[in-house]
């Protein structure tokens, strides 16, 4: 009985407050549309009164232009030839020379007393244009723009300044507004509402003085025409309303910044606020119709939520006796339970967001959010495999997962089960923690791995380490047994004596090279620059290879450019075992009778920069195009044949 009245309640809450709320978004709307509607008649009203600017100022600047032409004039014939051709393309009304006390005479001979009030003076003596409302006898109102100039005669009248004239209904057109589908009407007033240019429809009557109409015939008071026209007397701008005949009309209101003028904008409120209140219309309509869906729902879920309170009683007993009777035989990790309908969470442990880094509401509200553990192209999530688990069968599987927190990767064993519970199939999932133990596994086949790459590294490097050396070793024996040979000969033992120096100095850099090949592949190898005497470098290496040559019967040449320098500065020790060890293979892969050519030659040089070419020819098997690309790899041959016919490793020519 309680729960019923705590439902009654809550609907009856629901209610109030969705009524609330409408009324409240009712207001919200109302202020908006009011909002839009004076920004937008204000945008489009400032644009007539721009142009109202824009043609004041076009006429005072138009003036201007004229005034070289006037006074350049040789005879009041060009005078009057010039105003007529420009009244003929301007359009106005006529032409005025103004004196200093107001009269004013016209090319057409015209003359009398053009009443600009206060502005004369202005003119005249304070060198301002102007624009007035003025009259001339026998003619309708009319709109004068005058500027000042310099003292001037025209037909012996004296003038201090000039004028055009428009009637008012020629500035019509600058205060036209077509945005309202012609429903609009446009105004320029003085501060006391006297009319000087409209623009109406009509709907408002013949209206001569603004503030006047309003007084007479609108609802605003009398405080609200003071203070609108106080707006007019300060330039002030602004938007108001007011009702006329039934009908209710926006004003919106904005000084012309010239004068004393404010352009007046008025439309009637149902045209500017049609679409809005359209808008409202349906908008409210709308949301009526989500709130009521909004309580059906809320009904009928509490209904439903009523009738399977009693069952979920009995289910949760079911669900606890399975769970603990899982957790008996299970490590403590990360439980789950699902209905298997939808897949929707019944248990979830609280330690998933510790162990995976997901929070344990979200997972409960979409347990969907376990699939962003699988990162990668392998996209086998925990739930994919619970389809193909029938009641009273489980799955297992070792899965490596991304903590959701800290980026790392996890590895976990997974246990799926399915159980049948009061005819409904449910599904239990544990995710076992195995990180510290695929680590500590991990760490030890490392450590194998590591161990068995620095035996195989170290048999590598005694068993390749003997290619080099062979090469400046057979050199030392060699001419160390010619020696011993020709001991009475000192000539031919100090020359042998020499090529035994040269190929021991060769060995030590070998020897170096070895000892610091960790420093070479690390990049942090330093080429020397210093001076070293070319002649010499080149009959040393060519004393090494002749003997190797010589000793399995291949030709060996060698040619020298004689526009070699004989100093050169750069490393001559890595020079001399990068040709010897490319020579040393030229040699070692050509066969008896076959020829070796060793040339050097100058290829270009820029002031004291020399590039120098050395090419190595031979007549031996060559290699094939196809393995160019592995001729830095230490240790690398073309073919095992390779190996087992001309030994060595393949560690010289990379």
């Amino acid at each position: 009985m309680r729960k019923r009245l705590i439902s009654v309640a809550l609907i009856l809450l629901i209610i109030l407050g969705v009524g609330l709320a409408g009324k409240q978004y009712y207001r919200f709307v109302s202020e908006m549309i009011y909002q839009e509607s004076t920004a937008h008649l204000t945008e489009i009203y400032h644009q007539a009164n721009q142009n109202l600017g824009n043609l004041v100022a076009n006429n005072w600047s138009t003036l201007r232009m004229w005034v070289p032409y006037l006074q350049d004039a040789h005879s009041d014939a060009q005078v009057e030839a010039f105003v007529r051709t420009m009244k003929a393309e301007k359009s106005f009304t006529d032409f005025y020379f103004i004196s200093r006390n107001g009269e004013y005479r016209t090319v057409n001979g015209k003359s009398g007393y053009l009443d600009l009030k206060k502005h004369l003076s202005a003119v005249i003596l304070g060198g301002e244009s102007a624009v007035v409302s003025s009259v001339v006898p026998n003619q309708p109102e009319i709109i004068v723009f005058v500027i000042p100039i310099d003292r001037g005669v025209y037909q012996g009248f004296t003038y201090e300044a000039i004028a055009i004239s428009f009637n008012n209904s020629d500035l019509v057109s600058a205060l036209e507004i077509t945005a309202f589908d012609g429903l609009s009407s446009t105004y320029a007033v003085y501060p006391d509402g006297r009319v000087l240019v409209n623009n109406t429809n009509g709907a408002l009557g013949d209206v001569y003085n603004f503030l006047g109409m309003l007084r007479n015939r609108s609802d605003m008071g009398e405080a609200d025409i003071a203070r609108l026209q106080e707006a007019f007397l300060s330039g002030g701008s602004g938007v108001t309303t007011f009702n006329l005949n039934g009908e209710h009309y926006y004003l919106t209101y904005e000084s012309a910044h010239f004068e004393n003028w404010t352009v007046l904008g008025v439309v009637p409120t149902s045209v500017v606020n049609a679409s809005m209140n359209q808008l409202q219309t349906s908008t409210l309509a709308v949301a009526a119709a989500l709130a009521l869906a909004l309580l059906a729902v809320l009904m009928g879920y509490l209904w439903r939520r009523y009738r399977a309170s009693l069952q979920r009683k009995d289910t949760e007993l079911l669900y606890r006796e399975e769970l603990f009777s899982l957790l008996s035989s299970n490590v403590d990790d990360i439980f789950i339970m699902l209905d298997a309908n939808g897949l929707t969470v019944d248990y979830l442990s609280p330690n998933i967001e510790r162990l995976v880094g997901i929070p344990l509401e979200e997972a409960r509200a979409n347990i969907h959010a376990v699939d962003r553990l699988v990162e990668g192209q392998d996209t086998s999530l925990i739930l994919d495999h619970l389809g193909d688990i029938q009641p009273g069968e489980q799955a297992e599987w070792d899965r490596e997962y991304v903590h959701q927190k800290t980026r790392k990767a996890r590895w976990f064993h997974v246990i799926a089960m399915c159980r049948e519970i009061q005819g409904t199939k449910r599904y239990v999932i544990v995710l076992s923690d195995r990180t510290k133990e695929r680590k500590n596994a991990r760490a030890l086949e490392d450590a194998v791995m590591a161990a068995q790459s620095a035996n195989k590294a170290k048999s590598t490097f005694l068993s390749s380490m003997s290619h080099d050396i062979r090469t400046p070793m057979n050199a030392i024996i060699g001419f160390t047994t010619l020696a011993v040979a020709n001991a009475d000969n000192p000539e031919k033992v100090r020359d042998y004596l020499a090529n035994i120096l040269s190929s021991g100095n060769h060995l030590l850099s070998l020897i170096n090279d070895i000892l610091d090949m960790s420093r070479i592949e690390s990049g942090k190898m330093l080429l020397k620059s210093e001076a070293f005497d070319l002649p010499e470098l080149l009959s040393s290496i060519n004393s090494i290879c002749y003997s190797q040559a010589e000793s399995k019967s291949v030709e060996f040449e060698c040619i020298v450019d004689p526009m070699l320098e004989d100093k050169y500065v750069g490393d001559a020790m890595r020079l001399q075992q990068v040709l010897i060890n490319i020579l040393g293979n030229a040699i070692k892969f050509t066969g008896e009778g076959g020829k070796v050519t060793f040339s050097a030659s100058l290829r270009r040089k820029i002031k004291n920069h020399a590039q120098l070419r050395f090419i190595i020819n031979d007549t031996g098997i060559g290699m094939a195009q196809e393995f160019l690309p592995h001729l830095f790899e230490p240790f690398s041959q073309e073919s095992s044949g390779t190996t087992a016919l001309y030994g060595g490793t393949g560690l010289g020519l990379s």
